[in-house]
């Protein structure tokens, strides 16, 4: 999983993708990964061979190359050690073939723009990355269209709670941090009959995960996770909110956080070991 060795940026040559690109980029530097830039061909369900918009595929490669050459020497002018690789896929279905791609290709992480072609566009995940958030069997970092852009991961947020079944965020969260000297803050929010349960939490995932690593315990009074988490993550001006995955699904409350946050979401799913 981490340290990164390939990273899979899908696109659509639209300017909401390029949003994500940079990040995508810095990511990919700060660990001599590859980067994937996974374009892929929408084709008709109902004929998965058919292309939705048909044309010669002398024309899409066209096309194809002259964008990803834009998106190759964007790359270049922001880090030149970066290795980039087009990948051509055709599909019904743009988010199965992401996940499906990332897999193939050995990936370990996904950095994907939440967008729609709408005004609201902040409001609306769109569909292909709704099916990426839930289905990627990698880490996900989605990135709002529009947010201020991140240089790098030196303030990560962690939210835990009292039932909490899965600790892959705070891991991935711990591997970074323990590499880049990030500041992480372990969040939880409780009602005052739960302080001392999570204080006690937090302190045991601080000794367990974090040694060694700065870790800053924010315990929020509050019944409502939701705007309670929203109202804090607001103000931290953090780099990055951790959040674990769920198996083939993104509940509501994280596709609420992922809509109305201006900080990139790294979604991560069931543990896998960190690479020495």
């Amino acid at each position: 999983m981490y340290p990164w060795r390939r990273i899979v940026v899908p696109t659509d040559f639209s300017t909401a993708a390029e949003w994500s690109f940079d990040s995508a980029v810095r990511l990919a530097g700060s660990t001599a990964a590859e980067l994937v830039i996974l374009h892929v061909r929408a084709t008709r369900a109902s004929n998965p061979e058919e292309l939705r918009f048909p044309a010669d595929d002398s024309l899409y490669e066209y096309a194809e190359q002259h964008e990803l050459e834009k998106l190759r020497d964007h790359a270049r002018r922001a880090n030149a050690t970066v290795r980039t690789r087009l990948v051509i896929q055709r599909a019904p279905d743009p988010g199965a073939a992401i996940c499906r791609s990332a897999g193939e290709e050995g990936a370990d992480l996904i950095v994907i723009s939440t967008h729609a072609r709408h005004h609201v566009a902040h409001l609306i995940i769109g569909s292909t990355t709704l099916n990426v958030l839930s289905g990627a069997p990698v880490p996900v970092l989605a990135i709002r269209y529009g947010i201020r852009a991140r240089l790098g991961l030196q303030r990560i947020l962690v939210p835990v709670h009292l039932q909490q079944g899965s600790t892959s965020a705070a891991a991935l969260a711990a591997s970074i941090a323990r590499r880049e000297k990030s500041e992480v803050q372990l969040i939880i929010v409780c009602e005052d009959a739960e302080q001392a349960a999570a204080e006690a939490l937090v302190s045991q995932m601080t000794d367990e995960l974090f040694a060694g690593i700065e870790t800053l315990p924010i315990v929020l009074k509050g019944k409502n996770i939701d705007a309670e988490l929203v109202r804090y993550v607001r103000g931290a001006d953090a780099d990055a909110l951790f959040l674990n995955a769920a198996a083939h699904e993104i509940s509501t409350l994280k596709q609420e956080i992922i809509r109305q946050v201006e900080t990139p979401v790294m979604l991560v799913p069931a543990s896998q070991p960190p690479r020495p």
